[in-house]
């Protein structure tokens, strides 16, 4: 039988998850940042869709990397 290729620079590792999170925390500060200063200048409506879309790329990309690992392309040790 023949040996199924695994694409090994897909993997999501430990390192994934830290960049993942990292990442997060500096778009997150600087869209609190981006929010304060448009209500303040009273635009709510506009801060409100900001963090709607904010939370929606979180989302996505939490679950893009969930894909990865369910499908099997987890490192064993």
């Amino acid at each position: 039988m023949e040996a199924v290729a695994r694409n090994v620079s897909n993997i999501p590792t430990g390192r994934t998850y830290a960049g993942f999170a990292l990442a997060w925390i500096c778009v997150i500060f600087v869209v609190y940042l981006l929010c304060i200063a448009v209500f303040a200048a009273g635009h709510w409506i506009t801060s409100l869709l900001i963090v709607l879309l904010t939370a929606y790329a979180l989302a996505r990309h939490a679950m893009w990397i969930g894909k990865r690992a369910r499908r099997g392309l987890v490192r064993r040790r």
